[in-house]
């Protein structure tokens, strides 16, 4: 009773898999570009990318602020409680002299242009310009990032898609091998034990696309997370074949080198790094700035102190600065050292890139032998079992002969299927190397 359910189950699970498994493929399949396309449109990541670069040029704009001139208006009222006055005579009477009024108001506007910052200014304006380009750059990254992520998770899909056929194959193989079991023993040509142990194996296959289908489901759930779609009728098609590349090395080379935005990142550092060494330089140097003022007030007049007076002022101010307790030395020598490191870090980056590289397309060498050598024992094996099927109808071999044979197909076929999908990885290993995936352009 208990291996009747397990058996139902199974049935069950097999069944309901398959037609989810179906569904999905068979609805309304997703290409490589569609994948890549929703994922460039919904990712947060991308999307925060973009306000770092957005953020940088507004960043920008503030330091543009340093090059115009500063105006500001100010006004105040002050209520005085007590107000200084005094009386003294004068010919047939005497005058009052007050100092100020209880209702005080005073306004006045103030400009003030920086003449000269000995290279202050470009200097924050460059570092602000670089600013932007490393954002963009990060922007770019994140790009490779998500490509990089939607490929591996959308042949991680398609791959799954193939096992499950496979399976299918398999199964209805073992399902055709019971029924010849079941015609032979009921003619008496064999025992009841070749029928079990066709029936076990139509058990295992169909176990086996069961798990096949939960697999699929994990990998829909993955990619279904990256391009922000619902993961239960998620399907893919594309090709899923052998096609090899001839990479020249070199070439390779040259084009990580133009593209790898880790470079680029570097080379704006170090930009960075220069110019905060010219701004360090600056903090000790003399500043020159113009200013002026125009400002109106009552209560200035003693002999009439409700009167407003207006007046105006206009100036050069110079700033020398002494000593600053070595703070634009250290600041100096902070930027040097930052400049040697981002140069140490691009060779080191460089050696990184061209092993990346070597050992990419090592494996994508070693892929092309195994396909090559795989695909012969496909016909081998799949000549096998039509020979074992042909034999065991005339009676020349046992049930275990064919059951063999059907398991060596499947394997060979399976092994086929990941060596394909080793060799999609490596292709793509090498594509981010380059940090240029435009050999998955045509898909």
């Amino acid at each position: 009773m208990k291996s009747t359910i397990q058996h139902a189950l199974y049935v069950l699970a097999a069944t309901g898999v398959l037609f989810f498994g179906q569904k999905a493929i068979s609805g309304q399949p997703l290409s490589l570009k569609d994948c890549l396309h929703r994922a460039f449109e919904t990712s947060r990541i991308l999307q925060m990318a973009e306000l770092d670069t957005r953020l940088a040029e507004a960043k920008l704009g503030n330091s543009r602020a340093q090059k115009y001139p500063f105006l500001t208006v100010n006004g105040a009222y002050t209520r005085i409680g007590k107000v200084t006055s005094f009386t003294i005579p004068m010919g047939t009477g005497e005058r009052t002299f007050q100092f100020g009024v209880p209702n005080r108001v005073n306004a006045d506007v103030r400009l003030q242009l920086p003449l000269f910052t000995w290279g202050r200014i470009r200097s924050t304006l460059d570092i602000a310009r670089f600013g932007i380009n490393l954002s963009t750059v990060q922007q770019k990254q994140q790009r490779i990032n998500t490509t990089d992520q939607v490929l591996r998770a959308y042949y991680a899909l398609l791959l799954n898609q193939k096992v499950i056929s496979v399976h299918e194959q398999n199964l209805s193989r073992a399902h055709r091998h019971l029924s010849t079991a079941v015609q032979r023993f009921q003619s008496g040509y064999v025992s009841s034990l070749d029928t079990l142990r066709a029936r076990a194996q139509v058990q295992t296959a169909r176990t086996t696309v069961a798990d096949a289908g939960l697999n699929l489901v994990k990998s829909r759930i993955f990619l279904a997370r990256l391009i922000a779609t619902e993961a239960e009728d998620l399907g893919v098609s594309g090709e899923f074949s052998h096609r090899p590349i001839s990479a020249n090395e070199k070439e390779i080379l040259q084009k990580a080198w133009a593209m790898r935005t880790e470079l680029e990142v570097l080379g704006v550092q170090q930009n960075l790094a220069e110019e905060n060494i010219r701004l360090a330089r600056s903090l000790n140097k003399p500043n020159v700035a113009f200013f002026s003022g125009y400002n109106v007030q009552n209560g200035f007049d003693p002999m009439d102190p409700d009167k407003f007076v207006d007046n105006w002022n206009a100036g050069v101010q110079v700033i020398v600065p002494l000593f600053d307790g070595f703070a634009s030395s250290y600041k100096m020598q902070e930027a040097q050292l930052q400049l040697s490191r981002a140069r140490l870090q691009e060779e080191e980056v460089r050696e990184l890139i061209r092993m990346q590289i070597r050992t990419a397309l090592v494996g994508l060498q070693q892929s092309d032998v195994k396909i090559e050598a795989q695909e012969v024992n496909i016909s081998l094996t799949r000549e096998a079992l039509q020979t074992a099927e042909r034999q065991y109808q005339n009676g020349l071999i046992s049930s275990l002969d064919v059951l063999d044979a059907q398991q060596a197909l499947a394997q060979s076929e399976l092994a086929n299927l990941q060596l394909l999908f080793n060799h999609i990885m490596a292709k793509i290993e090498v594509c981010r190397a380059m940090g240029d995936f435009s050999w998955f352009e045509s898909q």
